[in-house]
């Protein structure tokens, strides 16, 4: 087509192609803010940079580099003129060329333009690496050296950060350092970052999540710029940066505050769900049912309140039966025994189960006892036990929502899994409400000291004596585990729980089973053309 074409685009733009210089960023300014912008709008394509175009809308006035497959948001007219317009067109060729987030170089691009006064020569070489080739600087040698990245930074501060916490909370610590929100500061140097910045980032963390995600991600990169600054302020170049580090600790902040967490299901929701649970061992054709194992571990979790990481690791070994001379009232108690080292508190724990609960776990346990002789609560496959994050599954398929995306080899999409809790008039629980349910129960029938003692802590404004004496007795005979007391509060909640779960039991029966939902369909295998195909004989 020839220079200066005018042609009717795909998209309704009036398309013209000519060699763009500063008139044509002047007449379609005018046009923009005299409201005089025709149809949908105009798009200039240059001559000189092939796929930079200039479009005008009625709203805007903006830089794009259009390419075969790609369009790329360059910047507004008043940020670029045709010269940084073009450098940036062909600067993002290569980006896109090599796979890189054009969003994330676009940003860092004006961050840097913005600081260097448009200087192009300084632009290229920091905005747009050349990953084609090995960074000039290897990361652990900048960490040593300095200056520092962003991410340097972060990486020092979780060295220093392996040394003061427990090993098992360093990742679930470190997520939110390197949250997806952050991923714009990669590759800045932290004497760059602005306050402004940051706020961005923070507004969009709360946007794009929630605000206690912001929170977190706000307090604990402040905790590593504050660590920065105190122990290497000279090596990260901190001390270089404009704006000093007190400043961003004033000016970067969340408001949040978190509420302690009150819910507490009643014994019709906790036994409804027990019931759901065994009556919808699978909700769909593709998955896996619940297995014995994680069912029987989600009764005793309902059944004793216990943590479910101390109860997922039982073993048969801490299961015996126990006399009534330890205080339990009659035979056929059993009693299961946590040494100092399960125990969150430390402390040795032994709980007394009443024989019914007992039989109820049995019958659900004993048939997949044959893949386990280690363990109570046995895996579904393999030869470790089932998992507190299999209750966690349960509970998260029964509210219909999936834990996996997905499958892409099926052609027809995946049903919803139905909302079973909802449905059937539960609110959302989660297994350690369980200990406020059980508290609750035995504190209104005057029995909280039981409830101190079953779940291994101590309730505050204790009433009854026993209550009182509790920790008292604690103190001075600790190998005493108040079995008798224990068994009081058991037999009460347990009973309950029973019964109830009877109740619903019946209640479920008289309800028809939904139909078997469509098993979806999946995309024909790719055969590889080199492979013969089997002939049946």
């Amino acid at each position: 087509m020839a220079a200066g074409a005018t042609t009717k685009a795909k998209r309704g733009y009036t398309r013209e192609t000519v060699k763009l210089t500063k008139n044509h960023v002047n007449k379609a300014e005018r046009m923009l803010l005299d409201g005089k912008v025709p149809g949908r709008g105009m798009e200039w394509g240059d001559t000189e940079e092939r796929g930079l175009t200039l479009r005008l809308t009625p709203q805007a006035l903006t830089w794009y580099l259009r390419t075969r497959t790609d369009t790329v948001k360059l910047g507004a007219y008043h940020l670029l003129d045709v010269t940084q317009a073009r450098f940036a067109a062909e600067k993002a060729k290569v980006g896109l060329r090599q796979g890189d987030n054009m969003k994330f170089e676009m940003s860092v691009f004006h961050n840097i333009m913005a600081r260097t006064g448009g200087d192009l020569e300084v632009v290229g070489d920091v905005a747009f690496p050349d990953r084609s080739e090995p960074p000039p600087v290897p990361s652990m040698i900048r960490r040593r050296n300095g200056p520092w990245f962003w991410e340097d930074m972060i990486e020092e501060f979780l060295d220093y950060k392996a040394t003061k916490v427990e090993a098992s909370y360093l990742p679930k610590y470190a997520k939110y350092l390197r949250h997806p929100g952050y991923a714009c500061l990669e590759g800045m140097l932290v004497c760059t970052i602005s306050v402004e910045r940051l706020q961005e980032i923070r507004d969009e963390i709360i946007a794009n999540y929630s605000l206690s995600t912001a929170a977190r991600c706000v307090n604990q990169a402040r905790d590593a710029f504050d660590w920065t600054w105190r122990t290497h302020s000279g090596k990260s170049g901190l001390a270089r940066a404009e704006e000093k580090w007190p400043m961003w600790r004033e000016q970067w902040h969340v408001e949040y505050k978190s509420g302690k967490r009150k819910h507490t299901p009643t014994l019709t929701e906790l036994a409804r769900t027990l019931a759901l649970a065994e009556r919808h061992r699978s909700l769909g054709q593709t998955e896996h049912g619940t297995s014995a194992g994680t069912l029987g571990l989600l009764w005793f979790t309902v059944l004793t309140g216990q943590r479910t990481g101390q109860v997922a690791k039982t073993e048969l070994d801490q299961v015996g039966h126990i006399s009534q001379d330890a205080g339990v009232p009659g035979g056929d108690w059993v009693a299961v025994t946590w040494q100092g080292p399960q125990m969150k508190s430390r402390r040795q724990h032994v709980l007394p189960l009443p024989p019914a609960a007992w039989r109820e776990l049995e019958g659900l346990l004993a048939p997949a006892r044959a893949k386990s002789n280690r363990w109570l609560f046995p895996p579904k496959r393999g030869a470790g036990h089932a998992s507190a994050g299999s209750m966690n599954q349960v509970l998260f398929r029964l509210a219909g929502k999936r834990h996996k995306q997905p499958d892409p080899k099926r052609v027809s999409p995946e049903e919803p899994i139905p909302d079973l809790l909802t449905e059937h008039g539960i609110r959302k629980w989660t297994l350690h409400d369980v200990r406020r349910s059980i508290t609750e129960f035995l504190v209104n029938r005057r029995l909280g000291g039981a409830a101190s003692a079953i779940l291994d802590h101590e309730i505050a404004g204790a009433k009854d004596l026993r209550e009182q004496t509790a920790s008292v007795t604690r103190l001075h005979y600790d190998t005493a585990q108040r079995i008798a007391l224990k068994a009081e509060g058991m037999a009460l909640w347990c009973d309950a729980l029973l019964a109830e779960v009877e109740r619903e039991r019946a209640s479920l029966a008289l309800q028809p089973l939904p139909a078997p939902r469509a098993r979806p369909k999946r995309k024909p295998a790719k055969r590889n053309p080199g492979r013969p195909r089997k002939i049946a004989a």
